[in-house]
């Protein structure tokens, strides 16, 4: 555990305490998350309503990909006629029996604001539309890094990141092992700005910001990363059978009383692990005050410049609390 102060860094360890049992149970819950999330990008079948739903993707502020062929999805009543209204064109078509219903829009340059209309027995309009690049960041926990956790590094960055054409939609970390799910249960397009920017993807941030810096074209992140979760945990149900071993497991997640188990053994384990992380930490009881007092004396803590590897320094080994002043 690392706690955080203040920004001069100076650091000093608490001793050893147990580990993380309890997160091997943890990783197991987590394994299929990211196969779940990965599989809410593409449509399918949904419940039928009278009224007409897009899916979060498609709302105020999406940024669509130029120079090729757009599909515009949703629902409405079955068979109910269903118009497009973009750019000066008005397009027409008919709902399935389930509802669902599709346009294709030909290929467009980047630019906008564009305002859309999606015209039925009730009608919705979808404001600020952007066309120009759009990136899928996908992957573990190196990717969903925030900019909040670096930007104490990048400071300038953070307070110059008014940048209205960047936009960003977080996938978010929800699952189901049971069905498909044809919608996110939230979500919106977010534009970078420094009230915003500390919730957008670091790696997405800085490559979406070298791309419109050099390009002057509108720059859209879908961040769909899940930290921990393993290559097997991206691939569908029908890829999986070819790995036996990783689709039984998939299967025995199915059960939501195995699921119920876990969560309660893991937060039971979660608040046990903090309780004795605070009981055996001397930086919490030390008689002279809590180490994060800011009166409390640094003088014999030792300097670590950061950011730096652990490895070939003294707390390669420590198991423990680790705090930075």
């Amino acid at each position: 555990m690392i706690r955080y102060t203040q920004t001069r860094m100076k650091i000093h360890h608490a001793g050893i305490i147990r580990t993380n049992k309890q997160l091997r149970m943890q990783r197991k819950f987590t394994y299929f998350i990211g196969a779940l999330i990965c599989s809410f990008l593409f449509i399918c079948t949904t419940n039928i309503t009278a009224q007409v739903r897009l899916p979060k993707l498609i709302s105020d502020g999406m940024v669509l990909q130029r120079d090729v062929d757009l599909q515009i999805w949703g629902w409405a009543a079955p068979y109910e006629t269903v118009q497009l209204d973009f750019m000066g064109n008005l397009l027409q078509t008919n709902a399935d029996d389930s509802g669902q219903w599709s346009f294709t829009l030909p290929p467009t340059q980047a630019g906008g604001p564009y305002k859309m209309r999606i015209i039925a027995s009730t009608e919705v309009e979808i404001n600020n539309i952007l066309i120009g690049d759009v990136w899928v960041f996908s992957g573990q926990s190196n990717m969903e890094l925030p900019m909040r956790r670096v930007s104490w590094i990048y400071p300038d960055e953070v307070k110059n990141s008014d940048f209205p054409e960047i936009r960003q939609f977080m996938v978010p970390q929800t699952y189901n092992f049971n069905e498909k799910l044809s919608d996110f249960n939230s979500g919106k397009w977010v534009a970078a700005n420094p009230g915003t920017i500390m919730n957008f993807s670091a790696v997405a941030w800085f490559y979406a910001h070298e791309l419109y810096q050099r390009y002057n074209v509108p720059q859209g992140l879908i961040v769909n990363a899940l930290g921990g979760s393993p290559a097997e945990a991206w691939l569908s149900e029908s890829a999986l059978r070819q790995f036996p071993a990783h689709y039984d497991e998939m299967q025995r997640f199915k059960s939501q009383s195995l699921i119920d188990s876990i969560t309660q053994i893991d937060n039971d384990n979660n608040r046990i692990w903090h309780a004795e992380l605070n009981r055996k930490d001397i930086g919490v009881h030390n008689r002279k005050g809590h180490w994060s007092n800011p009166k409390t004396n640094v003088k014999k803590w030792q300097s670590m410049p950061v950011p730096q590897m652990w490895q070939n320094t003294e707390l390669e080994h420590v198991n423990g609390s680790i705090w930075f002043r």
